[in-house]
């Protein structure tokens, strides 16, 4: 049986897709590209916005109106079945905690059938497979945050982490089979280990990882800012962990930031950042932002806009919020308008497009350490993605895929940054 995988979402939903394909591959079954006309289609859904909602049902219909059979998991799945149930002709609806369990519906698939029990199915490791050139370790789930605007906690449970023995044999696992980049992931990775008995942490997890590997490159997918140790920049600087970090501000309103329920305040993550790249200068550093929240007036998104033009960032994630159901935010008054977060969308895009712009920049000349993802469909160029999360063209003849090299950066043009090998 040939079966596409269609995922949507966070990092969290690609690792776990690479779980499910793993293990599908293991019973035997093909897994290929949705457009290889496969006989079951199984799509891997987000509801973070009213987007993300739309476009899995729009991938499930696309799916269903090919003539495969069709699966839906994920987010949605596990908090909206009733509204996936309406589309007519999709066999099965499996929540988050039925997703390790997969292969066990394949062969005999009802139709239209709903399986959605409690998110909060414990963490185990199990088999991989994905075409991307850089693994994705998923190494803890859910969340114990309440931020007034998110579902995350209701679609995926409490915290909860994989143990640091079944880690390192997945990470073990991943290096055997050729990985140079491991992608730690997970919704609160910073949380990592502080429910297991005994306690454990992220930095000693890494460490863990680090020290029988050090060929391999460890990238931190997501960190909250008040979750980030001071100690996770000595193994940067050593080049353990990558030069990147990915650390959400949502607003740079102090009043926002209390009505979203974010335990901090701006000046908390300015002196973050700050300390950051004083210790490691040429650091990327990212962040995640959330344009129009309710009651967010024309002072609190300039103060965001200051605020942000301060930083030394890297780039901006820029989302418009989305009321999602059940959530405190949604009752909250008054909303922004539509037209209005758009605009606001725009204007933080583009101040994201100038930063980018200017930290490229600064890497012309530099050498950056980067793996091969797939040959260009220009003659002569291979597509890459550097320590720093930058990616990049690197002109050469003959590179294999998932290969990790040193780089020249040499120019920056159209918005391409074109290297060759040292």
């Amino acid at each position: 049986m040939k079966i596409s995988i269609k995922t949507l979402g966070c990092k969290v939903n690609q690792a776990e897709s690479a779980s499910i394909a793993g293990t599908l591959r293991e019973k035997g079954y093909e897994i290929v590209d949705s457009s290889d006309n496969p006989d079951l289609c199984i799509v891997n859904t987000c509801t973070v916005t009213a987007k993300s909602d739309y476009q899995s049902r729009q991938f499930i219909r696309r799916a269903v109106k090919s003539g495969a059979r069709v699966i839906a998991t994920g987010c949605y799945a596990q908090l909206r079945p009733d509204e996936l149930a309406k589309i007519q002709g999709l066999n099965l609806i499996l929540g988050n905690s039925a997703k390790h369990r997969l292969h066990e519906y394949i062969d005999n698939l009802p139709i239209n059938n709903v399986i959605v029990n409690s998110p909060e199915v414990s963490m185990h490791s199990g088999p991989y497979y994905s075409s991307r050139s850089r693994a994705f370790l998923k190494i803890q789930d859910g969340c114990n945050f309440s931020c007034t605007y998110c579902t995350v906690p209701m679609a995926r449970g409490k915290s909860r982490s994989l143990k640091p023995g079944d880690v390192l044999k997945t990470a073990d696992r991943f290096c055997t089979e050729g990985y140079k980049e491991i992608v730690l992931t997970g919704i609160h990775i910073g949380c990592y280990g502080s429910e297991l008995q005994p306690k454990s942490s992220l930095f000693e997890v890494v460490k863990k990882i680090s020290t029988p590997h050090p060929e391999i490159r460890i990238r931190l997918s997501s960190i909250e800012p008040q979750e980030f140790k001071k100690d996770f920049l000595v193994l940067i600087k050593q080049g353990v962990i990558c030069p990147h970090l990915h650390i959400p501000l949502q607003s740079g309103s102090d009043k926002i930031l209390k009505s979203m329920n974010r335990t901090y305040n701006t000046s908390f993550f300015k002196e973050l950042i700050n300390s950051i790249i004083q210790t490691c200068p040429d650091i990327s550093i990212g962040t995640d932002i959330i344009a129009g929240f309710p009651n967010e007036t024309e002072k609190d998104f300039n103060d965001t806009i200051r605020f942000l033009e301060e930083i030394p960032l890297s780039y901006i994630h820029v989302f418009p919020y989305s009321k999602r159901p059940d959530t405190k935010a949604a009752s909250f008054k008054p909303q922004v308008n539509n037209a209005e977060k758009k605009a606001r969308v725009r204007h933080i895009f583009e101040i994201s497009n100038i930063k980018k712009k200017t930290y490229i920049t600064r890497q012309l000349g530099q050498k950056l350490d980067v793996i091969v993802e797939r040959k260009d469909a220009t003659n002569g160029f291979y597509n890459a993605i550097s320590g720093n999360y930058i990616r990049l063209k690197v002109r050469s003849e003959n590179l294999a895929f998932g290969a990790r090299l040193q780089v020249r950066a040499l120019s920056f043009s159209n918005g391409e940054l074109i290297s060759v090998p040292e």
